[in-house]
C-alpha cells in the first residue's frame, strides 16, 4: 500500500508539470524512434537484397571456364623453358597463356547425372548482337541461348505463350522468349507480343525471329533482368554464335539448400565431378570456375549489417542526449520540491519511498517517451518503405524492435533517475524543511 501512495504521488508530480515532462519525454521519444525507424529499415533493405539476389540467379553455382589468366598445362618444366625459349628466338617474346578450354555438352551431362546436390542444370551462350523491332533498337544486346531447363533452375514461369519445345532446340529454330520488363520497354506495359517478330542482324545479314513467350517478372529484378532475351541453345550456338558450335558459356546448377556448410559440400561436388570428367589431374588448376551467387548476397548483407549498426549508434547519441535531459529535470525537481521532500519525511516516509517516488518519475518518463518512439519510429519506417520503392513492403518491424523501445526506455529511466532520486532520499528532514 505504501509503495502506491509513492507512485500516486509521483504521477501527481508528472501531472502538475504537463509541459515539462512532454519535453523531457520529447527526447527520449526521438532517441528510440530514430533506432527504431534506423533498424526496420535496415531489416528492409537486408531483405529486399536477399530477393534480389534470389531473383537474379535463384541461388545457383555458376560454372565458367577460366578464360582470362594463365591456365597450367600439364608440362615438364623442360618443355616449357623450350617453348618459351623457341618463342623468344623468333621474336616474339614470352608467349600468352593459352586460352581455357570451352565448357562442353558433356560437362553439363556429368553434373545432371552425378552432382548429388545439384537438382537441375541449365547450360548457357550469351552473345551480343542488336535487335530491332519496327525500326526500333532494342536497348540490350545480349541474346542468351539455353535449354528447357532454365524455367527450373531459375524458378522461372511463363506470363504469356510458351517457352521453347525439343523440337525447337533440336532445330535451332529462330525463336525468341522476352522477359516482361524488356516487354513493357518496347511493346508497352501489358501488352501480349507474342507472335511478334523481332529482325536481328549478324554480320549484316538480318535473320527474323518470332516471339513466342513472356517471362513473369520475378520479384527484386529492377530494371532489365540480365537475361531478357532468350533463344534456344542450339540457335544461338549455330546461327548467332562465331566460335566453336558446341560450345557453352556457362553452366547454371540449381542447389536448394541455403545452409553454408552444404552449398560449400555442393561447390567441392561439383568442383570433383567436372575435374574428372575433363581429365584434370590431382594438384593441377582447374580450367574452370564455380561462383556460389550467394556469396555475393552475403557479403552485401554484412556491408548492409555493418552500416545499420554504425547508423544506430549515431541515432543513439540523441537517445544519450535524451537521457541527459532527463537526468536534468529530475535534478531540478528535487531542487525544487525539497519541502514536499521533508514534509513527507517528517510525516513517516523512509528513505526507500522517496527513492521509488523519484526513481517511478523517471521511469514513467522514459517509458511514456519509449512508447511515442515505438510509434514514431513504426510511422517513420512505413512512410520510408512507401517513399523508397526498393523498400517497399519489406520494412519488417521484427520483435527485437519491441526490446529496443521497452528495454533502451527502461534502462534509460533508471539511469537517469537513479542519482536524483538518491539525492533526494538522503535529504535530511529538518533541513528540507527549512530551504523549502
Amino acid at each position: 500500500m505504501r509503495h502506491l501512495v509513492d507512485l500516486w504521488f509521483a504521477l501527481l508530480a508528472l501531472r502538475t508539470n504537463k509541459l515539462r515532462s512532454g519535453l523531457t519525454m520529447l527526447g527520449v521519444i526521438i532517441g528510440v524512434g530514430a533506432v527504431i525507424m534506423i533498424v526496420s529499415l535496415g531489416n528492409g533493405l537486408r531483405r529486399s537484397t536477399q530477393l534480389e539476389m534470389e531473383a537474379w540467379a535463384s541461388g545457383t553455382m555458376e560454372i565458367r571456364a577460366q578464360y582470362w589468366g594463365p591456365v597450367y598445362i600439364e608440362v615438364t618444366a623442360a618443355e616449357e623453358k623450350a617453348a618459351i625459349d623457341e618463342q623468344m628466338i623468333k621474336g616474339g617474346g614470352i608467349p600468352a597463356p593459352r586460352q581455357a578450354r570451352a565448357l562442353e555438352p558433356g560437362d553439363v551431362e556429368a553434373l545432371r547425372r552425378l552432382a548429388t546436390s545439384v537438382v537441375e542444370v541449365a547450360p548457357q551462350l550469351e552473345t551480343y548482337t542488336q535487335a530491332v523491332y519496327r525500326g526500333q533498337w532494342i536497348p540490350f544486346g545480349g541474346i542468351v541461348g539455353t535449354t528447357r531447363e532454365y524455367l527450373q533452375v531459375y524458378r522461372s514461369e511463363i506470363k504469356y505463350g510458351r517457352f521453347f519445345t525439343a523440337e525447337e532446340e533440336e532445330e535451332a529454330a529462330p525463336v525468341l522468349v522476352l522477359d516482361e520488363t524488356l516487354v513493357n520497354y518496347v511493346f508497352g506495359a501489358g501488352v501480349n507480343p507474342v507472335g511478334e517478330v523481332l529482325h536481328i542482324t549478324l554480320e549484316n545479314i538480318p535473320q527474323n525471329y518470332t516471339i513466342i513467350g513472356v517471362l513473369a517478372k520475378r520479384r527484386g529484378i529492377q530494371g532489365i533482368a540480365p537475361r531478357a532475351i532468350l533463344a534456344p541453345l542450339r540457335t544461338v550456338q549455330m546461327r548467332l554464335y562465331q566460335g566453336a558450335k558446341n560450345e557453352i558459356g556457362l553452366i547454371a546448377a540449381r542447389v536448394d539448400s541455403r545452409v553454408p556448410a552444404e552449398r560449400r559440400y555442393a561447390v567441392a561436388e561439383i568442383n570433383t565431378i567436372l575435374r574428372a570428367r575433363r581429365g584434370i589431374a590431382p594438384g593441377v588448376p582447374a580450367d574452370f570456375w564455380v561462383q556460389d551467387t550467394l556469396e555475393f548476397s552475403e557479403e552485401q548483407l554484412r556491408i548492409i549489417r555493418t552500416i545499420t549498426m554504425v547508423l544506430s549508434l549515431i541515432a543513439g547519441i540523441s537517445l544519450v542526449v535524451g537521457s541527459i535531459g532527463l537526468m536534468n529535470i529530475m535534478l531540478v525537481g528535487v531542487a525544487e520540491r525539497t519541502w514536499e521532500i521533508g514534509l513527507r519525511r517528517a510525516i513517516g516516509a523512509h528513505k526507500s519511498d522517496i527513492l521509488l517516488q523519484f526513481l517511478s518519475e523517471g521511469v514513467t518518463l522514459a517509458l511514456a517517451g519509449g512508447v511515442g518512439g515505438l510509434v514514431l519510429g513504426l510511422a517513420g519506417s512505413y512512410a520510408g518503405s512507401r517513399l523508397i520503392g526498393q523498400l517497399r513492403g519489406l520494412a519488417t518491424v521484427t520483435p527485437d524492435v519491441f526490446v529496443i523501445a521497452v528495454g533502451v526506455s527502461l534502462a534509460v529511466g533508471i539511469v537517469a533517475s537513479i542519482y536524483p532520486a538518491w539525492q533526494a532520499a538522503n535529504l535530511q528532514p529538518t533541513a528540507a524543511l527549512r530551504r523549502g
